[in-house]
């Protein structure tokens, strides 16, 4: 978990704090603008992990459980082409990831904000862990559609310093 968390505060700043740099010297001259696989895998990790947690843990076992980690194992698979740089790659992933943060942040949203039926088909525990598989989901989907664009932003304006 740590781990997550330290992405995310190295995805907002973009440089770790100093006690973090002699700790981690690799990351001296990191950008995570520059390694959107590290992303990729941050993300698809969380969407096998979370979608096993929610299958594993519902009694009823739904079929849909296994959306999240199904998609994580096709973004681990174009991991490969997103780390090479293939942009038809990359693009494929991002919209595999819009997509699926899209539909988890609609989940979030129903069990944030339960309807009347949902209140009394969830338990209060199942309602949280819902909200926190899909809260989880939906921030590292977000974070993971954030790398690539400014990513695909940053090549462009490179690509464009170079023809002028």
């Amino acid at each position: 978990m740590w781990q997550a968390l330290l992405f995310l505060y190295f995805l907002y700043n973009q440089r770790p704090p100093e006690e973090v740099k002699d700790k981690y010297k690799f990351w001296r001259s990191m950008n995570i603008v520059d390694r959107p696989d590290i992303a990729n895998t941050t993300h698809a990790a969380t969407l096998i992990g979370a979608g096993l947690v929610g299958y594993l843990l519902n009694e009823n076992k739904p079929k849909t459980a296994l959306i999240p980690p199904a998609v994580g194992g096709a973004l681990l698979l174009l991991n490969a082409g997103v780390k090479q740089g293939n942009r038809n790659v990359a693009h494929a992933a991002v919209g595999l990831t819009s997509v699926l943060s899209m539909m988890t942040g609609t989940l979030l949203t129903k069990a944030l904000m339960p309807s009347a039926d949902a209140i009394q088909k969830f338990t209060p525990e199942v309602r949280n862990r819902r909200a926190a598989l899909f809260g989880l989901m939906t921030l590292t989907g977000v974070a993971a559609v954030g790398v690539y664009v400014a990513g695909f932003i940053q090549k462009r304006k490179a690509a464009e310093k170079e023809l002028y």
